[in-house]
């Protein structure tokens, strides 16, 4: 299904339950319970309506005729046992002349049924002198498919031992069809929450200050994005939209939400958003700029994932520099990749991390990162901005470094529109 956003454009569509990108354990287990068993053939079947349809294979699949998307019925116990939800192991020898015919009919062993071969899947081929195979069922009891094995040659006895080992790797498969089904399941519940706030207008914008130091007069505002109530916070929202491929259309949604702020902005305040690599290399970002005073906005990089390509990134970011866009590096501090990006990008801003500014009046390891910032700002022309200020000695100890701007609690907490003409300074001093 192809879905178009608010905006006419085409979306991304929801996740499968079965990602292709990830390793499919199926593959693996097959091969070991062919070995393990001394079978020739092993395959992996799902249920579906009362035939078994395979979806994977290990061994000479072609000399019986077997591969994906063969159907197998089942018939007599087993099938009926499947469809009341108890299905049971199926072990046996099977007659050449019945495989022949088209239908392997058991001839020893217990709980055994035939296997009768549905447009001739096993019909013709070289001799099944024996067959068996274990039921897969989920996490909750429900029958998913089969786990099965033949082999050329006849094993009268079919020792317990091959039944026990191939019913251990079917619980083991079960396990991880049942993990892989549930993630699926929230990764699809997850695309449809994400577009459905998308496909509404996204989410709803405050905005937190920024102060010059050490005037404390408000220049600007970051926008930062809420999201409805007991859904989550910030961090889970564009965790999971990057999960399920709307990482870049939920960045957008709320860029294009924080950019409406600019009809109530006073004329020299700033307005800074956050954008991610994927977002930015989307490039879409330019469209959504196209109307608003590039000038004073600031397009924020966050962490997001490591960027393995900063020349693309550069690029994209000159063509927003091109139209008066500035650039910040947020988080500076936080991990390896904000510095990479303090390197790499030759940002207009340097946003340090609150793990920085956190008891920095205490911390002389601290104030002495602070410092060097301060003076790598110097030295390429940057600005250095102070996030999760709150105490009136970590600010003092931020103007005494030289930080240029800053944004906390402490300051001005995030809220609706308008900004204030300057921070708080009516709070006393803490001396905790």
């Amino acid at each position: 299904m192809h879905v178009t956003d608010a905006c006419g454009r085409g979306g991304a569509t929801p996740p499968s339950r079965w990602d292709p990108a990830e390793p499919d354990p199926v593959a693996g287990l097959l091969a070991t319970a062919r070995r393990r068993l001394g079978m020739d053939l092993c395959w992996f079947s799902r249920l579906i309506g009362g035939a078994q349809v395979i979806e994977a294979c290990d061994g000479d699949a072609a000399a019986f005729g077997v591969h994906p998307g063969s159907t197998v019925h089942h018939p007599g116990p087993h099938r009926s046992h499947a469809l009341a939800e108890r299905p049971l192991p199926v072990v046996g020898r099977i007659r050449p002349e019945a495989v022949t015919s088209g239908t392997a009919t058991e001839a020893t062993g217990t709980a055994a049924t035939g296997v009768e071969a549905t447009g001739g899947p096993l019909a013709g081929r070289p001799e099944v002198g024996s067959y068996i195979g274990v039921p897969v069922t989920l996490a909750d009891g429900r029958p998913y498919g089969m786990l099965c094995c033949l082999s050329r040659d006849a094993d009268v006895a079919m020792p317990a031992r091959k039944t026990r080992s191939l019913a251990l790797l079917a619980e083991v498969l079960s396990a991880s069809i049942s993990d892989r089904r549930s993630g699926g399941e929230y990764r699809e519940a997850a695309w449809w929450r994400i577009w459905r706030l998308i496909d509404s207008g996204g989410p709803t914008m405050v905005f937190q200050p920024v102060f010059d130091l050490p005037s404390l007069d408000c220049v600007g505002a970051e926008a930062l994005a809420r999201f409805p109530p007991g859904s989550g916070g910030a961090e889970r929202w564009f965790a999971d939209a990057a999960a399920v491929g709307l990482g870049p259309a939920l960045e957008l949604s709320a860029i294009r939400s924080a950019l409406r702020a600019f009809t109530c902005l006073p004329p020299e305040f700033g307005l800074g958003v956050n954008a991610s690599p994927a977002t930015i290399l989307s490039g879409r970002l330019a469209d959504a700029i196209a109307d608003i005073p590039a000038d004073r906005l600031v397009v924020e990089v966050t962490e997001g994932d490591r960027v393995e390509d900063y020349p693309s990134v550069r690029c994209a970011l000159g063509v927003l520099r091109r139209e008066g866009v500035r650039i910040a590096v947020d988080d500076v501090g936080a991990g390896y990749a904000s510095l990479h990006h303090l390197v790499q990008l030759q940002p207009d801003f340097i946003k340090m991390d609150q793990c920085l500014t956190r008891r920095i009046d205490a911390d002389p390891a601290r104030r002495a990162l602070a410092a060097a910032l301060v003076h790598f700002a110097q030295e390429t022309g940057s600005l250095v901005l102070a996030e999760g200020v709150e105490t009136a000695r970590e600010l003092g100890v931020l103007i005494g470094t030289g930080v240029h701007q800053a944004q906390g609690h402490y300051l001005a907490p995030p809220g609706p529109l308008p900004l204030p003409a300057s921070a708080n300074r009516t709070r006393p001093p803490d001396t905790a």
